[in-house]
C-alpha cells in the first residue's frame, strides 16, 4: 500500500441479495441439511434426536430432541435485527463444551436452523426449556421463507438500477408463548409445507427398496447395511432415500457401534494375518478411545424409526491383506495450535466397498466434513487408480482448522494455513502407504504366480503319465535357448521341457506354446493311428488350456 496515496477509507459490505441467496442454498445434499439440525440437538445436550419424514409419503418433516431447548431470548436474538441469523453465542468467552455431557460444541455461526429452508417453504418450532431461574417456559413460533414474497432473481436485481439491495428480507417470523410441558422439554422443528422437489426425490428413492424390505419391522440399519450397502458398488446406486440414511450416519458425531469392544476394524482378521505391529496397536488403541468417548457423549439419532450408527467395518473384502497406519500431529502453525490424530487403512489387492468409504474423512469436533474425499485432499503425486481405491481413512481434528471451514461446514478454504499443513502431512503419509502397498501387491502377485506355476507343473506331470499309460514322465531342464521347447528321450522314458526356451514375449503365451508342443509329442509317441493321435492331441490341449486360461 506504500505506493498508493490513500484519500478515503470505508467498510466492505455484502449486499442483501447475496445473503438472501445464501440462505436458500448453503447445503449440498438432504443429509447435510439434516446434519445441521442434528448438530444443534447435539450442542443442546440432547440424549436423542428423532427425525421423521412421514415415510413413504414425505409430506411432513420433523426434528425433535430432548435437550435443553432454545430460550425465547435466544430465538429473538436469532431472528431480530439486534442479533440476526449468524449471531451464535454458543461459544462466547472460553466456553468450548456442553454443560451436561461435556461434548465439544459444534456450532459457531448460528445458521443451522435456516437449513430447513432447503426442504420446505415454511416451518414451525416449539421449545420447552428452563430459564435462568430454573422455571419452565415455552413458546411456539412460525418462520415463513418464500411464500410471503416472490424471491428475486439475482441477475435481474443486478440489472435493475433502481432496486434497493442493501437490505433483503428472507422471510417473516412470529411467536406466541405457550404453557410449559416438562414431558416436551427440548426443541422441535417441523413443517408440512414440504418442497415438491424433496418429496419427488425421496419417493423415487424408495422404489429401489423391495416391498418386503419396506416393511418397517424389518427396516434397521444393520439389515440395510447387509441388504443394500454391501451389494452395491456405490451408495448412490441405492438412490436418494437410502443415500441420505447412509450419509447422515457417516457425518453425525456417532459411535461406530453401540459397544466399546467393536471397531471399524475386524480385529480377528488382523490377528490371523499376524499384524500385531506397533502402528496396528497405536491405531486400534486410538480408535478404541474415540469409540469410548463417543459412547460417553450418549447421543442417539433415529431417522424414520431407524437408529443410526457409523456402520463401518474393515476389511470390506475377505481374502485381502489389511494394513493400518497411524497419523499424529500437534504443533503451532502460524501462532495457533493444530492437533489431529487418525489412521489410513489399506486392503490389498481389493477396492474399498462401498466406494463412498474410499478416501479420507476429516472429522472436526466429531462431525464429518464433506464425506470421504477420494482425492485425499487433492493428492498431487501420481496415484495408480487401482491402488488408490484400496485406501480409506479418518482424521480427527481436536484443535485448530475451524478457521478453514467454509460457511456450509461441508468444505474447507484450501488456502488456510492449518488446512495446508494437514494436507501436506497427509500427502507425505500417503506416499509411504502407496509405496508399501505397491510392494506388498507385487509380492502377492509373484506368490500367486509361483503357486500357479507349481500347480501347472503338477498337472502336466499327471497328464503325461496318464496319457502315456506310465510310458513317459515329464522332466524340466534348462537346456539353453538354442534347444527346442520339447524333446523326447525314449530310452529313459522322459519328455523333457526346456525351461530356457522363451520364444514369445509373454509368459502365458509361452505356457500355451509349451502345452501345444507337449500335446504333439505325447500324441506322436503314444498313438498308433491318426485318429488316436488327433483325439489325444485335442484332449490334452482342451484340458490343459481349460486350467491355464
Amino acid at each position: 500500500m506504500n505506493d498508493i496515496e490513500v484519500k478515503d477509507r470505508g467498510n466492505i459490505v455484502v449486499s442483501g441479495i447475496t445473503l438472501a441467496h445464501l440462505s436458500r442454498g448453503l447445503y449440498r445434499s438432504t443429509a447435510t441439511v439434516f446434519k445441521e439440525l442434528v448438530n444443534n440437538s447435539y450442542d443442546a445436550d440432547a440424549p436423542m434426536v428423532r427425525i421423521n419424514t412421514n415415510y413413504p409419503e414425505f409430506d411432513f418433516i420433523s426434528c425433535v430432541d430432548n435437550g435443553k431447548g432454545m430460550s425465547l431470548e435466544e430465538f429473538l436474538r436469532y431472528f431480530s435485527e439486534q442479533g440476526g441469523i449468524g449471531s451464535c453465542i454458543k461459544r462466547k468467552g472460553k466456553k468450548d463444551t456442553t454443560d451436561g455431557y461435556n461434548r465439544p460444541i459444534i456450532g459457531r455461526l448460528g445458521i443451522g436452523m435456516l437449513a430447513m429452508g432447503q426442504l420446505c417453504h415454511s416451518f414451525q418450532i416449539e421449545s420447552h426449556y428452563k430459564n435462568k431461574e430454573g422455571k419452565g417456559e415455552a413458546y411456539r413460533a412460525e418462520i415463513i421463507l418464500e411464500d410471503i414474497f416472490p424471491f428475486p432473481d439475482k441477475e435481474q436485481v443486478l440489472r435493475n438500477e433502481d432496486k434497493e439491495t442493501k437490505e433483503m428480507n428472507v422471510g417473516t417470523w412470529g411467536y406466541e408463548k405457550i404453557e410449559y410441558d416438562k414431558a416436551k422439554e427440548g426443541f422441535r422443528i417441523y413443517s408440512s409445507d414440504v418442497r415438491a422437489t424433496f418429496r419427488r426425490e425421496m419417493k423415487d428413492g424408495i422404489k429401489y427398496i423391495s416391498k418386503r424390505k419396506r416393511n418397517k419391522a424389518l427396516f434397521n440399519q444393520a439389515l440395510l447395511h447387509s441388504e443394500f450397502y454391501d451389494k452395491n458398488k456405490s451408495i448412490s446406486d441405492c438412490k436418494p432415500y437410502l443415500e441420505t440414511l447412509w450419509e447422515l450416519s457417516i457425518l453425525c458425531p456417532l459411535p461406530y457401534y453401540n459397544k466399546i469392544g467393536e471397531y471399524p476394524f475386524n480385529l480377528v482378521f488382523f490377528e490371523t494375518q499376524n499384524n500385531e505391529t506397533e502402528k496396528f496397536k497405536q491405531t486400534t488403541q486410538f480408535i478404541k478411545e474415540r469409540q469410548t468417548r463417543f459412547l460417553e457423549y450418549k447421543f442417539r439419532v433415529v431417522f424414520d424409526g431407524i437408529e443410526l450408527w457409523r456402520h463401518i467395518q474393515f476389511p470390506t473384502r475377505k481374502g485381502s491383506v489389511p494394513k493400518l497406519y497411524f497419523i499424529k500431529f500437534k504443533e503451532k502453525v502460524f501462532g495457533s495450535t493444530l492437533e489431529f490424530y487418525g489412521y489410513l487403512f489399506a486392503q490389498i489387492p481389493y477396492h474399498i466397498s462401498p466406494l463412498e468409504l474410499n478416501g479420507i474423512q476429516i472429522r472436526l469436533r466429531g462431525v464429518g466434513i464433506g464425506g470421504y474425499d477420494h482425492t485425499f485432499l487433492k493428492y498431487y503425486r501420481t496415484i495408480p487408480t487401482i491402488r488408490n481405491r484400496w485406501i480409506s481413512g479418518e482424521i480427527f481434528v481436536d484443535e485448530g482448522l475451524e478457521s478453514a471451514l467454509n460457511i456450509d461446514r461441508d468444505s474447507f478454504n484450501e488456502h488456510n494455513e492449518h488446512f495446508k499443513k494437514l494436507q501436506t502431512l497427509l500427502h507425505d503419509k500417503l506416499e509411504v502407504v502407496l509405496n508399501e502397498i505397491n510392494n506388498e501387491a507385487r509380492n502377492i502377485q509373484e506368490t500367486k504366480k509361483g503357486v500357479t506355476n507349481e500347480k501347472l507343473k503338477e498337472n502336466r506331470q499327471t497328464m503325461v503319465i496318464k496319457e502315456s499309460n506310465g510310458k513317459f514322465k515329464l522332466t524340466h531342464s534348462k537346456l539353453g535357448k538354442n534347444f527346442p521347447i520339447v524333446t523326447v528321450n525314449k530310452e529313459k522314458g522322459e519328455i523333457i521341457l526346456n525351461e530356457s526356451s522363451h520364444p514369445l514375449k509373454k509368459k502365458k503365451a509361452n505356457m500355451i506354446l509349451e502345452t501345444v508342443e507337449l500335446a504333439y509329442f505325447i500324441a506322436e509317441n503314444i498313438a498308433e493311428t491318426e485318429k488316436e493321435r488327433h483325439d489325444i492331441f485335442y484332449r490334452i490341449i482342451k484340458e490343459t488350456l481349460d486350467k491355464l486360461v
